[in-house]
């Protein structure tokens, strides 16, 4: 049995709720990475994902270089404990229809758990 913490990717990279999405993207391919949390002052309210980005940002024909992030970000996140095991999470993430998942420690977010974590 595998919790979900030792799987998870951290630290976590974030980014504000006011920065264009071309930002977010650049910071995505910097980091190669496929999400990003997204800030507002000290709290995590929601995530960019590059699904987002074709979804809500190319598919909608919309400017890279004035679309906030807070537009196209997918919300509100969803989260499970870290002791959780890779069982279930992936069953969770399953029946969500969802592909990053974040992982906390009683109320901190401490990482994120992608498809790709589970099967590495």
């Amino acid at each position: 049995m595998v919790p979900i913490k030792d799987l998870m990717t951290s630290p976590i990279i974030s980014v504000d709720a006011q920065a264009t999405v071309g930002a977010a993207a650049k910071l995505m391919c910097e980091k190669k990475i496929s999400s990003l949390l997204v800030k507002e002052g000290e709290e995590y309210v929601g995530i960019i994902t590059k699904t987002d980005l074709v979804k809500k940002l190319i598919a909608e024909d919309r400017d890279p270089k004035t679309t906030n992030v807070q537009t196209v970000m997918s919300k509100p996140l969803i989260s499970r404990d870290g002791y959780v095991q890779r069982s279930e999470a992936n069953e969770f993430m399953l029946r969500k229809h969802i592909k990053h998942l974040m992982v906390t420690e009683g109320k901190k977010v401490i990482g994120i758990l992608t498809v790709k974590d589970m099967v590495s």
